[in-house]
């Protein structure tokens, strides 16, 4: 195996980092523009929207100056520190024409020169501290950019739309009532194109109705609505018991996925509120004793929703009754062709991969990416069940895995059509669940009585903590498979749990960043470890790559911490030091 370089990069480059900070205007040419087309088309030297395209979500950049010869020359060729950040960088960086725009948390817009690292410009909203403070959603996951526009969904229920070129608002609108609701978005949406843009609330763990907007790009005008919970639609109002669909959590947390060819839009929903119910394996009986007895659709779920109107065209359900977490919204649909056939992949928390027919829902193959699953023996193709689901059973402990925060979760994996491998980071991790009595239980997370008016509290009606999986200590594995059948091509371990997206190249590399601080890039045929950076602080967010003034630039965005990451922390603390202490983009080079 070459390791290539290893170097050890901590903290020798603040004095220049502190130059773009203080807001040195960069020395960039003009946009030649992000129209409609252009995002759509996205250019090779481009990375256009949260997984470089919006209509495949393989996290591939076309670029092959950087290749599998060269790679051991990376360096860094500018760190950029956003100064005091909400733990960590979770977002994706998006580049045009040498520019790069991120979002940091909460809700910190940002324009960089893409060859020095350069504020150009900074965009930080008012945010109602009250709202910040009663919400654990601190995060802002992505941004969108099209026409013009830099697209950002707020923390408090706002979406703003940023002129590219200045970083004044455009337009601004107010979409959900965070004085009852609390929580707001976590992503920026979709950009479709010049008549329609694509974004959904989040907050599963609260009372609330999840909800897809779509939007009037130009000026955030309401076009449609779709009720993640069922509201004026009979089959899912069916599916919950009583009217606890009024309050029964959805959303979703990811930006979607854009099927052209069926003129429609993949998006995975959150979990049903409250994340556990006292009645057990009667959960699923609309008549049960129970918050919210039922499969509760469409949460947890994959939904493919008309673009033009916002009416289903079809479901998946991942978790009936969802008695675990394991909602749907990692927003990672990946575009496949088999034979002429559109095919649509998602990784879900539960651990399993879903393959799916594009235009009809009907899933193709569901084949487990973790091994220490317990929650189900896996999914019946022919009866399209899940079978033997495991049940936890109120006031008793139960070791349920994954864990709450999945097999997999928003760090996306990434396909390269050069090998037809598909890549993932996949979590082997449990939890102790014990789930509330009816009534309450003291200790649980939330309140001993569940609230729904007003709208402003988490209510789990759960105590879960995290653990190692049976005869293991927690870890991950990096595969490199066949993202149809699931046959694994490569695969390597890590010990502590990566939570970076990846991405892949036409250079033959495929990137990831690790949570003790490490940029990596290794042969994306066979897996091998060609060059490796201490980057200082670990990863959460996404890797990208992009082209300008006929240089190759691969940028990191570094700085772990989220729900997420504290719980990996707490089972790695010799390992893991001051691990939510920086944040930074670190952009590299052959020069």
């Amino acid at each position: 195996m070459n390791l290539g370089q290893e170097f050890d990069f901590a903290r020798p480059v603040q004095v220049a980092v502190i130059a773009g900070v203080m807001g040195a205007l960069s020395a960039t040419t003009a946009l030649a523009g992000s129209d409609a087309s252009r995002i759509r088309n996205c250019e090779d030297s481009d990375w256009c929207s949260y997984h470089r395209t919006v209509d495949s979500a393989w996290r591939y950049s076309p670029l092959a100056q950087i290749n599998t010869d060269n790679v051991s020359d990376l360096r860094p060729a500018w760190i950029f520190q956003p100064g005091q950040v909400r733990q960590g960088i979770h977002s994706t960086p998006l580049a045009i024409d040498g520019n790069v725009y991120a979002i940091t948390n909460p809700a910190t817009v940002w324009k960089l020169d893409g060859v020095t690292g350069d504020r150009v410009w900074s965009y930080e909203p008012e945010i109602d501290q009250a709202v910040l403070a009663r919400t654990f959603f601190g995060h802002s996951r992505s941004i969108s950019i099209g026409d013009g526009r830099i697209y950002a969904g707020m923390i408090d229920g706002a979406v703003v739309a940023l002129d590219e070129n200045t970083g004044e608002e455009a337009w601004r609108k107010q979409l959900i009532d965070s004085a009852k609701e609390t929580v707001g978005f976590s992503g920026s949406g979709t950009f479709v194109g010049s008549d329609m843009f694509v974004i959904c609330q989040n907050g599963g763990e609260y009372p609330i109705e999840g909800k897809c907007f779509g939007l009037d790009p130009s000026n955030g005008d309401v076009k449609w609505t779709f009720y993640t919970t069922g509201r004026g639609d009979e089959h899912a109002l069916s599916t919950w018991g009583g009217d606890s669909w009024k309050y029964g959590g959805g959303g979703s947390w990811q930006p979607g996925t854009i099927d052209y060819g069926n003129n429609q839009i993949f998006i995975g929903t959150g979990n049903p509120n409250p994340d556990y119910d006292y009645c057990g394996a009667d959960c699923r009986d609309t008549n049960a004793d129970g918050h919210r007895p039922g499969d509760n659709l469409y949460t947890s779920s994959t939904i493919a929703l008309d673009l033009d109107t916002g009416s289903l065209n079809w479901y998946f359900q991942e978790a009936p009754s969802d008695p675990y977490d394991y909602d749907a919204s990692p927003g990672e649909y990946v575009m496949l062709n088999e034979d002429g056939r559109s095919l649509v992949l998602h990784p879900g928390k539960n651990g399993f991969n879903h393959v799916h027919d594009a235009k009809t829902g009907q899933p193709v193959n569901v084949y487990p990416d973790m091994r220490s699953y317990n929650w189900t023996t896996g999914f019946n193709l022919e009866t399209g069940q899940w079978e033997n689901m495991l049940w936890p059973k109120a006031g008793e402990k139960t070791l349920v895995c994954p864990a709450i925060d999945g097999g997999h979760s928003w760090n996306a994996g990434a396909y390269s059509p050069q090998t037809g491998l598909f890549y993932r980071n996949t979590q082997e991790w449990c939890m102790w669940l014990t789930v509330g009595v009816k009534g309450g239980s003291e200790g649980v997370l939330g309140s001993v009585e569940r609230t729904v008016e007003p709208v402003v509290q988490a209510f789990f009606n759960a105590e879960f903590q995290g653990t190692n999986p049976p005869g293991d200590t927690n870890h991950a594995w990096l595969t490199g498979r066949d993202p149809v059948s699931g046959d694994i091509a490569w695969e390597k371990r890590y010990d502590i749990i990566p939570h970076s997206a990846l991405m892949a190249t036409a250079g033959g590399l495929l990137f990831n960043g690790t949570t003790d601080g490490y940029a990596e890039a290794m042969d994306a045929a066979t897996g091998a470890l060609l060059w490796r950076f201490n980057n200082g602080s670990g990863h959460n967010g996404g890797i990208i790559s992009y082209q300008t003034g006929g240089k190759q630039y691969v940028l990191f965005a570094t700085g772990h911490g989220s729900y997420v990451g504290r719980a990996v922390a707490g089972l790695n603390e010799a390992k893991l030091v001051n691990y939510e202490e920086s944040a930074a983009f670190v952009a590299f080079s052959l020069d």
